[in-house]
């Protein structure tokens, strides 16, 4: 009875409109509650203004005070793919958003180009997986989805890499002794590869093929367990059962250094279930076994992405790193700092704007609450005028470490907290050396090669970090990236004609050179200049050895050291990386601080790398979490609403014998289960 209660009484009388009589008659009165009801949520769910909006590419103006607008939702600090994915998503929603940039002249962050004497480099994405290339996979989808598919990516052919070791005559008996290793494309979870590289070392080890493989297949777990992360960053608390499983392996996984995992598995014989309950410690000193020494060498190919030794290294960070590459690699269409630009020019359709040359000089906290920023003009110098501007809601989009030693007021609880070591473990990620080279003739003429190469110094990984460490001049990197992006982007011929050129990166510690840190560019002085001199010499031979063809040909070349990173990327001490890929990362202790959009202080919010992950596809994932965690539960849904429409197009597009049904079904299946990294 009580429920018959609750059902309404016919609708009749006046309130029936003419139109409306037929259906009545026609369908029973439930059906009509249940539509009555389904059509306003419909139409609440669908509401998503950025839906038919159009990006036309604007690069961000100078800071002025005038260039403001009022009555804002959202500032944004920090303009590289976190930040300007975030502004991008919270300006589709409706917001009106302020994105603010330090960088005197441009937005992008590490994605950003520039050019010197004629010549253009990219400075922090030198390619990515093929995924963020292609509108079927999540992360390419949510790219079109920002940029409404101004930003065209080029597939990089096989091998998208080629590892180089110096000679070495420490090889087992009966063994080939090859020196260089390449990675091509491998949709078999890892077992192509696996193959591919054994036949270059133990050829016919089946022990050593089966292990390879459970290496892979790590990689594959480490992926999922990432998406089942940034989920749960999101969702509700009452859903977070559903994801504990793939988090807990996650969180288990990534406790261990990359060299603990390699002895378990290849030393030890472990299997994966193996590793979930517990993991040998690695003995000190280098691999013995000569197969297992060059092996394990190999397949810690990926460290240059992370940028952390063997020994320290989470093996998250590999796995994830792994997996991003595993089906090929692409790169940008034209210059890499479009995307920032095409990604940000949203805001501007919804009343916002973006100003570079805008250093945020402080958070403005106000009842424990983020209520504004104070903010001057980058190339007007530390006694520049102060502008205070006020909005909703802040995001930080330029690291953790950023956040608690320069934008927070020292004195607030979370700023203790932070710098309390019983409260935190995690560290900033260490720098790096650039090598920036301009070269005669066309990339074509010169025979360049269009995979990159990754030149490692020693089989004996951790032994050459740890003496490159305590003495660069005198020992080589013990990694270097080897790149030329006029053979990967096919509009540099028109470009820049007769023109090549080469980016060399190897890893530099903030702690070289500090005592040169608050000087200005170019005004470091003559010790500066030699120590720089020094660290180019290594890259300089590197090049030469490993691309005899362009000596002679370098026509201009300059260094970057960390102390660049800290003036152009405003990166705390150097770590563009933000937060260091090392063991204590994905400590519970660490929750608050990192692979989190969210902080303690109302008001107040994470985007880019510390939000999820690093890197360029990491970072956009984490602006697109810091988005939603402002957006909230029913903000967020309208986004992946709107997103799974157009994503259920793209899968249509490519192959149009789908139903419109069963590609909303798929799209929603791969944007739930797909792996971060794909």
């Amino acid at each position: 009875m009580l429920l018959l209660n609750l059902v309404p009484p016919p609708i009749t009388g006046p309130l029936l409109s003419p139109l409306m009589a037929p259906i009545t008659v026609l369908l029973p009165q439930w059906v009509l509650i249940i539509l009555f009801a389904i059509i306003p949520f419909y139409m609440w769910l669908s509401y998503w203004p950025g839906r038919k909006a159009k990006v036309i590419p604007i690069r961000a103006s100078a800071f002025s005070p005038d260039k403001v607008p009022s009555n804002l939702d959202t500032i944004v600090i920090g303009s590289g793919s976190g930040g300007s994915s975030c502004s991008n998503i919270l300006a589709q929603s409706g917001q009106k958003v302020l994105l603010l940039e330090q960088h005197e002249e441009r937005t992008g962050g590490c994605t950003h180009t520039f050019r010197i004497n004629g010549c253009e480099w990219d400075t922090g994405l030198h390619y990515t997986s093929e995924g963020m290339g292609l509108a079927t996979h999540r992360a390419g989808a949510l790219l079109k989805f920002m940029s409404r598919g101004k930003q065209e990516w080029n597939r990089l052919d096989d091998p998208y890499d080629r590892v180089i070791f110096p000679p070495d005559e420490n090889v087992a008996p009966g063994r080939p002794n090859y020196n260089e290793y390449d990675f091509n494309t491998d949709h078999s979870l890892g077992k192509k590869l696996s193959r591919e590289i054994l036949a270059r070392i133990d050829p016919g080890n089946e022990f050593l093929l089966k292990q390879c493989e459970v290496w892979m297949e790590l990689a594959t777990i480490i992926n999922e367990g990432f998406t089942a992360l940034g989920t749960k960053r999101v969702t509700p608390p009452f859903l977070h059962f559903l994801l504990s499983k793939k988090v807990n392996q996650l969180y288990t996984l990534a406790s261990y250094s990359v060299r603990d995992v390699q002895y378990a598995i290849f030393n030890c014989g472990y299997s994966i279930n193996d590793l979930y309950k517990d993991c040998p410690k690695a003995p000190p000193g280098n691999e013995p076994d000569p197969v297992l020494r060059r092996l394990k060498a190999v397949l810690n190919h990926p460290i240059g992405d992370y940028a952390v030794q063997p020994r320290v290294a989470t093996f998250a960070a590999q796995g994830i790193t792994m997996a991003h590459y595993m089906e090929g690699a692409a790169y940008t269409v034209g210059p890499t700092g479009n995307i920032s630009i095409r990604n940000s020019s949203m805001v501007r359709n919804f009343g916002g704007e973006v100003l570079c040359d805008a250093t945020v000089e402080q958070i403005i906290i106000e009842n424990g609450r983020a209520v504004g920023v104070l903010v001057r003009n980058t190339s007007a110098g530390k006694d520049g005028p102060i502008t205070e501007i006020r909005a909703k809601n802040i995001v930080c989009a330029t690291s953790v470490f950023n956040l608690h030693n320069k934008l927070l007021p020292p004195d607030h609880p979370s700023v203790k907290e932070f710098h309390d070591e019983t409260k935190r473990t995690i560290k900033e990620s260490n720098g790096h050396v650039f090598l920036f080279c301009k070269i005669r003739g066309e990339a074509e003429g010169l025979e360049l090669p269009r995979h990159n190469l990754w030149y490692f110094n020693s089989y004996d990984m951790d032994q050459a970090f740890d003496q490159y460490y305590a003495d660069p001049v005198t020992h080589r990197p013990p990694t270097v990236y080897i790149g030329f992006p006029c053979t990967k982007d096919p509009t540099w011929p028109k470009r820049l004609p007769g023109l090549s050129n080469a980016i060399l990166i190897s890893d530099g510690l903030f702690d070289w050179f500090e005592k040169w840190h608050g000087t200005h560019v170019h005004e470091r002085g003559a010790d500066y200049e030699e120590f720089k001199d020094q660290l180019a010499k290594h890259l300089l031979d590197i090049l030469y050895e490993t691309v005899p063809q362009v000596k002679g040909k370098v026509d201009y070349w300059t260094l970057g050291t960390p102390l660049t990173e800290v003036s152009y990327l405003a990166s705390y001490h150097a770590a563009s990386y933000g937060t260091k890929c090392d063991t204590n990362i994905f400590n519970r202790l660490n929750d608050k601080w990192t692979t989190t959009p969210h902080t303690t202080i109302p008001g107040l919010f994470m985007a880019g790398s510390d939000a999820f992950l690093p890197a360029v596809c990491g970072a956009m994932y984490g602006g697109i979490l810091g988005a939603a965690s402002i957006l909230g539960y029913g903000g967020s849904l309208r986004m992946a609403f709107a997103f799974l429409s157009e994503f259920a197009h793209n899968l249509q597009q490519a192959n149009p014998k789908l139903g419109r049904v069963t590609a909303y079904l798929m799209a929603i299946k791969n944007f739930i289960t797909e792996p971060v990294a794909n």
